[in-house]
């Protein structure tokens, strides 16, 4: 029961408060004028789309890229590392 407990915690995405939180703290060039509700906002925009959508392939790539985001290194976030075109907006 642990064990399936963990893994459902394990897998889970982070959501747009933590990303944009942690995003903001940062401090990353180009985002000084981002405030951490307008990134929540957009990012909760995109997120919604996509859920409109039912477009699985970017819902997934989108959940991908705010896991790297919030799992990454502020430089290495700063050098690209999490950056996906198809999917960045935010």
């Amino acid at each position: 029961m642990f064990a399936v407990l963990l893994q459902l915690l394990v897998a889970c995405t982070p959501t747009c408060q933590d990303v944009c939180d942690k995003l903001v703290l940062c401090e990353l060039d180009g985002a000084e004028r981002l405030s951490p509700a307008e990134c929540e906002e957009s990012c909760q925009a995109q997120e919604s789309l996509y859920d409109e959508w039912t477009d699985v392939q970017k819902r997934d790539a989108f959940d991908a890229e705010l896991t790297c985001l919030y799992d990454a290194e502020c430089t290495d976030i700063a050098a690209g590392t999490c950056y996906e075109a198809e999917v960045w907006s935010f």
